[in-house]
């Protein structure tokens, strides 16, 4: 049975629905080996639509954006080209890997949505380090700069930096056919939460995740950010709005348990 939870969003973004081409986000949860998948896609409301950017905004603006949880190891990464945010290759949602994308694809053959590799990160993402090799401070993006390390570290980062954003630099991704997820459990609105046309922008794969059934209370990804969409005539539409995933169980789910705690109340009488 399909559960929604929808976060409260102020009045502003709540209204910019009924309008706007963005309409928000959704997420696509799964259990997994290690922990949970958790692939979010901005939700659109016209098939023809395509994603230019997601965008973290300015600091110290009300915009300004985060992507975060308190999931003990933070977002896990792969290794060797998966030890990066950026997408490796045709990276599959099937990876035990974090990564965030511009859109990509979907096979129906496979039933699997990809990252695209063109996916770049903006400034934010940029660190400072001391290269050892040479004895000089040195910047790299590192979004998309290979850690040396093994397993799920990076040493240049292993979060997403506050306001980081990520682009297709001179492209953009169409709409892809939503109505084949089948694991949706967190929306930040009823309409993206039926919404049926949209774009893959991140895979997080956490360690813990508070969903009814799940392991750890009160571990939670949240999530802030914008997006832009390009509309069929040229023209652009842009939104931010957040939810938190993992919250509290959602309503379809908390009417589920509700009735197994009755047939047992009953069992016992």
């Amino acid at each position: 049975m399909k559960t929604v939870f929808i976060a409260a969003l102020g009045a502003a973004s709540l209204a910019a629905t009924a309008s706007a081409d963005f309409i928000g986000w959704t997420s696509n949860v799964r259990s997994v080996s290690g922990g949970y998948l958790v692939n979010v896609f901005a939700v659109v409301d016209n098939s023809t639509d395509v994603l230019l950017n997601v965008a973290g905004g300015s600091p110290g603006l009300p915009t300004a954006g985060y992507v975060r949880t308190n999931s003990t190891g933070g977002f896990l990464q792969g290794t060797g080209t998966q030890s990066v945010f950026a997408p490796s290759g045709s990276q599959s949602w099937t990876t035990l890997d974090s990564f965030l994308t511009v859109g990509g694809g979907y096979s129906t053959t496979s039933g699997n949505f990809t990252g695209n590799s063109a996916t770049a990160g903006d400034p934010p993402w940029n660190v400072t380090y001391t290269d050892t090799d040479i004895g000089e401070s040195v910047t790299v993006n590192a979004f998309n700069t290979q850690s040396n390390e093994t397993g799920f570290i990076n040493r240049y980062t292993n979060n997403i930096p506050a306001t980081g954003g990520w682009y297709i630099a001179g492209s953009s991704s169409p709409a892809r056919n939503l109505s084949v997820l089948t694991n949706r459990a967190y929306s930040t609105s009823a309409a993206a939460a039926a919404g049926n046309a949209g774009m893959m922008v991140a895979q997080l794969y956490v360690s813990e995740l508070s969903l009814v059934g799940g392991r750890a209370p009160g571990k939670t990804i949240e999530w802030k950010m914008s997006a832009t969409v390009r509309r069929l005539d040229g023209s652009t539409s842009n939104q931010s709005f957040q939810f938190v995933i993992g919250e509290v169980p959602a309503p379809g789910a908390l009417a589920i348990l509700g009735l197994a705690g009755l047939a047992a109340r009953r069992r016992r009488a």
